[in-house]
């Protein structure tokens, strides 16, 4: 079978946006220039215009092909039929954490822990997107069924996102620093003990239980709080 024509185009193409998360990973950003990533495929600088016409296209590429690879990766868990809403949550969880431990996963990782701030003030890229405040993704899709099956209160999807991905995202940090926490090794566990702590909330069923609904603690007024010179005097 002969090959596509453009098939040399599509290699090149890719090992430019390989070059490139290297050494983004590496010297950040704002430290690569087209140059070092010409020399790295071992092409001319002047060629790689032929595919990227700046290093912000080149960014935006390498962010897109990243959005797309994990959307496809995702999106099935998020469509697939849903008889237990723990399982389908924990297999989300799960599903996440072996994307973060991929190792394109973990250079782009180290590139928006170093240059996310100044890649975000500058517009080059969308960091409310990136930790999943869009309100789009396979994650909002997946929050939206389970409150439509009942298996998850109805309250804001994006509340419930953040609430979800937030522990995710914390074990990403911990592994990104290479810490030796159970947390760590056993990502199955941690991702189980996760969405139990989701479903069942951290309010212990007494305290739920003890006060009618809608009411709260009563916080003592400044009134009724002694100053510091009564307390002295009792």
């Amino acid at each position: 079978m002969s090959r596509p024509r453009n098939a040399d185009g599509q290699r090149t193409r890719r090992a430019i946006l390989d070059a490139a998360l290297d050494l983004f990973a590496e010297k950040g950003f704002f430290g690569t220039s087209l140059r070092d990533v010409a020399a790295a495929v071992g092409v001319r600088e002047s060629a790689l215009y032929n595919y990227f016409p700046s290093k912000d296209a080149l960014f935006d590429a390498l962010i897109a092909t990243d959005h797309e690879e994990k959307t496809e990766r995702l999106a099935a868990l998020a469509e697939g039929s849903i008889a237990d809403g723990g399982a389908a949550l924990e297999q989300m969880a799960l599903a996440m954490l072996a994307n973060f431990a991929l190792p394109r996963q973990q250079q782009l990782f180290r590139i928006l822990m170093s240059d996310g701030i100044r890649l975000a003030a500058t517009g080059r890229i969308n960091l409310l997107e990136r930790m999943g405040s869009s309100g789009r993704g396979p994650v909002h899709e997946l929050m939206r069924r389970l409150i439509r099956a009942g298996a998850v209160r109805d309250a804001d999807v994006t509340t419930l996102v953040v609430a979800f991905v937030s522990p995710l995202i914390l074990w990403r940090h911990v592994r990104a620093i290479n810490a030796d926490l159970p947390m760590v090794h056993d990502p199955a566990a941690y991702a189980r003990q996760h969405v139990d702590q989701f479903l069942r909330g951290a309010v212990s069923h007494d305290v739920r239980t003890s006060r009618p609904r809608g009411t709260h603690r009563r916080v003592p007024s400044s009134r009724s709080i002694p100053s510091p010179r009564s307390r002295r005097s009792v």
